[in-house]
């Protein structure tokens, strides 16, 4: 009988303790916590949001990176198939892949590069309990946006460098923490560092005075350009010790424009034209006079022109970006990526970042990254 009240005891104060931390676990997922957001703002969020909307450019990208698509309660309508504002934008592999999800919800607003507006009445719609924003707000327009809504926004950044900045680590971080997606959003960290090193690695023991200059050209940054749209301050290049041949003070225009006197005067090793731009420099190349300037380069004689994807689309496909350095990287130091199959590790990257390979998806658009046949692509050609 003793041994029988003993027993009975136990099986009671289990009881107790479990009914306990049930009790506390539902309060914890059920209450709120406070969160900084990258403006520095601090937001009280819910503990387990359910019903999300992302607005502004890149903000359902790093969603789709570290969140749960069944939690978004409606997507910007630039995020769908029948968009009338997002069809000349290039790839954006995260839509492609879960446009089934997205095409399915309700607008939150219209979005678009250009549109840097937030629609309160559109979100309103949407019933959300948490907006994850990349507008371009300061603390005032976050906080007006928080009080039409009656909903808390947090505010993320991409920083003006997106391989090596901090606010694009920070807002993965932030990510991870209000939606409990510490592991998925520490995973995706970790990855990018790994890869930021291992071409680092390849490439910083290579002497200067061995390095070609690469010249990068029809960059696709809002919207698409020419031959003479490029970057001083190129990240695919800088990630992997690459020679830019243009320099600051080299660009002329306020698009990121150089002149061609310039190119000329430079006359790069290698040129790496971006595909978001190959019309527009053909309909260049159609024009005799310019032909025959391009063709007076010594990479243009030499054919060494290479192809890279545009990765600037709503904001910047972070996992192109890196299929872009690792293949770059490659033509310009094949000895050093010697051992690299860039259609393997571009769906590894992309396996990585969005759940699934998606090489053949993006190639079947624009091709194969690959040595430009210049005599095939461009009227005019001659290397002559």
């Amino acid at each position: 009988m003793k041994k029988f009240l003993v027993s009975l005891c136990i099986i009671m104060i289990a009881l107790v303790s479990t009914v306990t931390f049930i009790s506390c676990t539902n309060e914890e997922e059920a209450g709120d916590k406070v969160v900084t957001d990258l403006l520095g703002r601090e937001v009280t969020v819910p503990n387990n949001p359910q019903r999300i909307v992302c607005i502004g450019a890149g903000a359902l990208r790093l969603y789709s990176y570290v969140g749960d698509l069944s939690k978004l309660a409606g997507v910007e309508n630039v995020e769908k198939t029948d968009s009338t504002y997002g069809t000349n934008l290039a790839i954006r592999p995260y839509k492609e892949v879960n446009q089934e999800v997205f095409d399915n919800l309700q607008d939150c607003g219209k979005g678009g590069p250009k549109n840097q507006t937030a629609e309160p009445e559109a979100i309103i719609e949407c019933n959300p309990d948490l907006i994850i924003s990349l507008m371009s707000l300061d603390k005032d327009g976050a906080d007006t946006l928080q009080q039409q809504t009656g909903t808390p926004v947090i505010q993320l950044s991409y920083g003006s460098n997106v391989i090596n900045g901090e606010p694009i680590v920070k807002s993965i971080e932030l990510l991870g923490k209000v939606l409990n997606k510490e592991t998925r959003a520490t995973e995706i960290i970790n990855y990018m560092t790994e890869l930021k090193t291992d071409i680092n690695n390849r490439t910083k023991d290579i002497a200067e005075a061995s390095k070609p200059s690469v010249y990068l050209g029809c960059q696709s940054f809002y919207g698409v350009g020419g031959f003479l749209r490029t970057t001083a301050s190129y990240p695919v290049f800088n990630i992997a010790n690459i020679k830019n041949a243009i320099t600051a003070d080299k660009i002329v225009t306020d698009n990121n424009e150089t002149d061609m006197e310039k190119i000329v005067a430079i006359d790069p090793d290698k040129i790496i034209i971006d595909l978001g731009g190959l019309n527009t420099m053909k309909g260049e190349y159609a024009i005799q006079e310019k032909a025959a300037i391009y063709n007076s380069l010594s990479a243009m004689k030499s054919g060494e022109v290479y192809v890279q994807l545009p990765y600037n689309a709503y904001y910047t496909n972070i996992e192109i970006l890196y299929v872009d350095a690792y293949y770059v990287a490659s033509v310009v130091y094949p000895e050093a990526f010697s051992d690299v199959n860039i259609a393997t590790k571009a769906d590894e990257i992309f396996t990585k970042f969005l759940g699934k390979t998606f090489y053949s998806e993006i190639t079947a658009k624009y091709g194969e990254l690959r040595k430009l046949d210049l005599a095939a692509t461009f009227e005019n050609y001659t290397n002559e």
